[in-house]
């Protein structure tokens, strides 16, 4: 019996959508993956944001050879993630060429922070997925699926979880005010760990002339180059705490709630809203503001020292379990 077949889009993003293809894999599926984008450079992220319409040739040129490509195909499934900057058109044409494949959508991204054509091409899709507690509320259509954690940050019997580097640490993408809660955060520890990446000079230096929350930001704080998913996982099992902040508008838990969480280390996160997430210990997990106080510094110590494991239910947020909800016919 042949595999079904999956067409899998999506943006790059720091090596997940590897992760959930090679997890559809190895749940039985074959998998074609394309980027939704012509290309990951910082300057066509940044045009594909900014200036849409000019880009638009190049777009549909990139997807019709994506149509090319696939056309002596049935597809059983069709996932996209995020939705971007695919044409309404390639949608249409693939509906018309694989009649009987689901249509699945899932974005990583609040509406605040999502582009118009990624909200406005969930129409074409059989089931729509969010990890924004708020756009799921909002909208009967969204189903509520938080993100994941992938195999690098499973703790295995050679992890020493009992010896802890770092008392804190820190491993994300600068934006917004992520910077400002660190800083006011570390200070409180004695030890810690710092990653602060951009994706290109020029655009750190546009925010450090435009954006207050840049201005202090020295350079040297700064890499200019990402780090892998099994360095993160190390640095992370390494930390007796690591702290999270997410973007502003958005209420989704960030991905980072899943590797921390799943790495053994205890959550410190900017989000309220994670109370209300099936997973919620309050012995792993301490919320805070903007602005640390003592008595949630001395919190934080204290479940370092005292944490539990997770539940077995937790399970269901590796990557390998976590796709399989994509795919249950019972879920239409």
């Amino acid at each position: 019996m042949s595999k079904q077949l999956v067409l899998f889009i999506s943006p790059a993003f720091f090596g997940y959508e590897i992760s959930i293809k090679n997890a559809i894999e190895e749940n039985g599926y074959e998998v074609d993956y394309f980027d939704e984008r012509p290309s990951n450079s910082a300057l066509m992220k940044a045009l594909v944001r900014t200036q849409k319409k000019a880009m638009d040739v190049l777009i549909s040129r990139y997807f019709n050879e994506i149509t090319e490509k696939i056309k002596a195909k049935k597809y059983d499934y069709f996932l996209l993630i995020k939705g971007e900057v695919i044409p309404e058109s390639f949608i249409l044409n693939f509906r018309i060429n694989n009649p009987m494949a689901k249509l699945i959508y899932y974005t990583y991204d609040a509406t605040n922070n999502n582009s118009l054509n990624g909200i406005r091409i969930q129409e074409f899709f059989d089931k729509c997925y969010s990890i924004d507690f708020v756009d799921v509320e909002k909208n009967a259509h969204l189903k509520l699926k938080h993100l994941f954690y992938s195999k690098e940050f499973k703790l295995q019997p050679e992890d020493n979880t009992n010896t802890r580097t770092y008392d804190i640490s820190f491993v994300g993408t600068l934006h917004s005010n992520r910077y400002k809660v660190m800083k006011y955060t570390f200070e409180k520890f004695e030890n810690s760990f710092l990653f602060l990446y951009s994706p290109a000079k020029w655009w750190f230096l546009y925010n450090k002339i435009f954006n207050k929350d840049y201005k202090e930001i020295k350079w040297s704080s700064v890499s200019f180059k990402k780090i892998n998913l099994k360095q993160v996982a190390s640095i992370f099992k390494a930390s007796g705490s690591v702290l999270d902040v997410q973007r502003y508008g958005q209420a989704g838990l960030t991905m980072r709630t899943f590797e921390v969480l799943a790495s053994g280390a205890v959550l410190i996160t900017t989000n309220s809203r994670i109370v209300d997430a099936d997973f919620y210990d309050e012995n792993r997990i301490v919320i805070i503001k903007d602005e640390i106080t003592q008595e949630k510094v001395n919190e934080i110590k204290y479940k370092i020292l005292n944490k539990n494991k997770l539940s077995n239910s937790f399970e269901k947020y590796f990557v390998n379990n976590w796709v399989k909800e994509f795919f249950e016919t019972d879920n239409e």
